[in-house]
């Protein structure tokens, strides 16, 4: 099915919008309609060329919308629900998750090759940070969804996909400011 998309073509080019093929759900994939995508330093870093992507590529990685389709083996999310695209979600089995270090995931990016979304003339396009945000519609492994409670503003609920995260794991994970401490 086609759906347009803010495609990186090259490192250092701009965004083209265009259409893109993206294919059904397959085994332990789920399909979301984005309402609200941020645009995180980190896109930037991808186009610029400062981190490294495969082009041509989707960029974004905080998202979220409303499950369209979910393939075989899905179960924690049916279609209709609202949900936050999770771009680096632990596999629970590597060595920093086994210290409990989830944020350290050695292979939280590995979703990425799982799904095959091309451009209209056959090129693959790479899932830029595994979740592909910046489209209308996209295909994620299941590991890359979390249900939203109802009531939840889409909009808002894009920025826990990276932003809120991220300042939460540097305030308690890396600065390890504590209930009491004062801090600038």
């Amino acid at each position: 099915m086609a759906v347009r998309a803010a495609v990186l073509p090259a490192v250092g080019a701009p965004l083209e919008i265009t259409g893109i093929e993206l294919p059904d759900p397959g085994p332990g994939q789920v399909r979301v309609r984005l309402a609200a995508a941020g645009v995180c330093h980190s896109d930037l870093s991808l186009s610029d060329g400062t981190m490294s992507v495969p082009v041509p590529a989707v960029l974004g990685h905080e998202g979220a919308g409303t499950v369209v389709a979910v393939g075989p083996d899905v179960t924690h999310v049916a279609p209709g629900a609202p949900v936050v695209l999770n771009w680096a979600p632990a596999c629970g089995t590597c060595h920093a998750c086994s210290l409990g270090e989830v944020w350290l995931c050695a292979n939280a990016l590995n979703g990425a090759a799982a799904v095959h979304a091309h451009t209209a003339d056959g090129t693959p396009l790479h899932p830029g940070l595994n979740v592909a945000a910046f489209a209308e519609e996209t295909v994620v492994p299941a590991s890359c969804v979390l249900p939203l409670p109802p009531g939840v503003p889409l909009a808002d609920a894009a920025l826990l996909g990276c932003a809120v995260l991220t300042g939460y794991g540097a305030i308690h994970h890396s600065a390890r400011v504590r209930l009491g401490e004062s801090v600038a």
